[in-house]
């Protein structure tokens, strides 16, 4: 098995089976697709064993709610591919050779991370937004540490699990994992996953069509958005200084902490000034990031 494609489901009986049928039409076929269903409180759960028992390549976890972390987690104790691709049930793959796309730049460079671009679907009219960065500078670097000091220097780096393959290995042997206290739990991820790797890659092209849907997780903020992202933001601050990797990756992961860092400062600003007030400090002791911004943004 090459590919294992986990799928976090939760309440997303409207969009379940787009999202999968997405898969199923893809042009390379060494792949399972898992299903975790974290506690649905709608069909999903249903519609996830009625897919199931409809593909033999399709398996179906059942779970208690955990949150998107606990439900990620799982997927990758079930999966059994070489590589790992998150996608969130209510999105699509757009493409597709998406898959067969992944296939060869593995195979032809042996990337621990396979890195690929997305575009902003609105839900509310259809329309699907061409990509807001590129990646065309890629096939030019030949060093990953270099290449990921780019990606942050041209704003091109983005935390977001589903949007880059990578080795299940890297992440089972080191021990990658989402934390599940945390919201903003794919920078955390991202920044573990980058660290032991040793090889990233991309491709210059948008598969994946990012749903963008009124009152979701990701369009409200709350306190504890800002108390992650300081929390995030002083553990990584310290492990990147300590750390025993080449300058560039180090120049690299501090460019993209100083640009979470500048995305902290407006989710400070949306927080209520009682509730805020207690975390100036906090905020303030981490302006040292600003010193290492690379893009223009």
């Amino acid at each position: 098995m090459f590919f294992s494609v986990i799928l976090p489901v939760y309440n997303v009986e409207k969009y379940l089976e787009e999202c999968v049928e997405s898969v199923l039409r893809q042009t390379f076929t060494d792949y399972e697709v898992i299903l975790v269903n974290d506690g649905s409180k709608d069909n999903s759960g249903a519609i996830c064993d009625r897919l199931g028992e409809s593909d033999n390549r399709i398996k179906v976890v059942h779970k208690k709610n955990g949150g998107a972390s606990d439900t990620r987690n799982v997927g990758l104790e079930h999966a059994s591919g070489e590589y790992i691709v998150y996608l969130d049930s209510d999105d699509y793959i757009t493409d597709d050779s998406f898959l067969m796309d992944l296939y060869h730049e593995i195979s032809e460079k042996g990337s621990d991370i396979v890195l690929y671009k997305f575009s902003k679907l609105y839900d509310e009219t259809g329309k699907l937004d061409k990509c807001s960065f590129t990646l065309d500078f890629v096939e030019d670097i030949k060093d990953s540490d270099k290449l990921l000091y780019e990606l942050v220097k041209r704003d091109a780096y983005y935390g977001m699990a589903w949007i880059k393959a990578f080795k299940r290995s890297l992440a089972v042997d080191n021990n990658v994992t989402f934390d599940v206290n945390l919201v903003c739990e794919d920078m955390d991820w991202y920044f573990n996953l980058v660290l032991c790797s040793s090889s990233i890659s991309a491709i210059d092209k948008s598969y994946i069509a990012y749903r963008q849907r009124q009152g979701s997780t990701t369009s409200t903020v709350k306190l504890r958005n800002l108390v992650d992202f300081i929390y995030t933001l002083e553990k990584w601050g310290e492990i990147v200084k300590n750390a025993s990797i080449s300058e560039d990756k180090r120049g690299a992961l501090f460019g993209a902490l100083a640009k979470y860092y500048s995305n902290m400062l407006v989710v400070y600003t949306r927080i209520k000034d009682k509730e805020r007030k207690g975390y100036k400090k906090r905020v303030k002791a981490l302006s040292y990031l600003l010193n290492y911004g690379l893009s223009s943004r």
